[in-house]
């Protein structure tokens, strides 16, 4: 089952992106000079991210290194604990080799992340970063307007799935294969289900969607859309978890089955189900559980 917003990469620069997997429901295409405006605008902001963040490899490598210290000093501290614990024991269990180890590796590592957080706060909040934000957005709406977006809209996440093929096989483009967390525009048209990008409109008729399932697997995935952080408010609950590599995950997602030319698959992480579900029509009132 194809993703419906699977992305198919061709060479090492992804952009522009190309049309989804699912095309075929594609039902209003954004103008070529916005679309290269867009286009200009998405190299723009990876400019942005390279430069708010440290290379991948040293923020996975002090990951590690933290993982390790603070393993090392877990053992320490269940030492610590046990009844029979003196000072000639400490010494013969190597307690402060733990000690001393474990805080060596997991105090650099954590003062790391702490200036990597702050220098990425520094460029965000930058005049250069807001300003073109704000460019961003006028282009943004422009493309809406003109493919006839309501402003109505609702703008959720879709998990898309960029990919590559290589001798044959497909395999994702990022660590791990994880989706990516892809912002859409979603509203009502008639019996049908809309997700618009700012590049063209999708249309879901219902009685293209087969099925909806609730996928009881851990996903991973890249990328936060919202204001609110993921893991406080209205997003706790749902306990979403990033890693050292920067990889979201959430314990479940929701599956919506369409037939179209072959069968395809749109994904919903479970913070956007409630708002999604009104707008499927009936099939949201049958959710089947799955494990995969």
């Amino acid at each position: 089952m194809k993703n419906l917003f699977g992305f198919l990469i061709k060479g090492k620069n992804p952009w522009p992106l190309p049309e989804p997997d699912g095309r075929e429901f594609i039902v209003r295409r954004a103008e070529e000079g916005v679309k290269s405006r867009l286009s200009a605008m998405d190299r723009e902001d990876d400019n942005v991210q390279r430069a708010a963040n440290f290379p991948s490899w040293m923020t996975h490598m002090f990951g590690v290194l933290f993982s390790v210290g603070a393993l090392l000093l877990c053992v320490a501290i269940e030492q610590i604990g046990e009844e029979d614990m003196t000072y000639e024991t400490a010494v013969s269990q190597a307690f402060w080799y733990f000690i001393g180890f474990g805080g060596g590796l997991a105090l650099p590592s954590a003062a790391f992340f702490v200036i990597q957080a702050i220098h990425r706060k520094a460029v965000m909040n930058s005049s250069a970063v807001k300003e073109h934000e704000a460019q961003y957005e006028r282009v943004r709406r422009e493309a809406l307007e003109n493919m006839l977006v309501p402003e109505t809209a609702v703008p959720v996440d879709v998990l898309a799935y960029p990919y590559t093929v290589k001798k044959g096989k497909q395999t994702g483009t990022l660590l791990a294969n994880p989706l990516v967390n892809l912002p859409v525009y979603a509203f009502r048209d008639g019996e049908a289900i809309c997700l618009a990008s700012e590049e063209y409109v999708v249309r879901i008729p219902y009685d293209s969607i087969v099925s909806l399932s609730r996928i009881g697997k851990k996903r991973l995935f890249v990328g936060w859309n919202k204001q609110e952080p993921f893991n406080k408010g209205a997003f706790k609950p749902y306990k979403i978890r990033r890693n050292s590599n920067g990889q979201m995950s959430v314990k479940f997602c929701y599956r919506v089955e369409i037939r179209g030319s072959e069968a395809f698959e749109l994904l919903i992480p479970p913070y956007e189900f409630e708002t999604l579900s009104p707008m499927l029509g009936y099939k949201a009132l049958n959710v089947i559980d799955v494990k995969k």
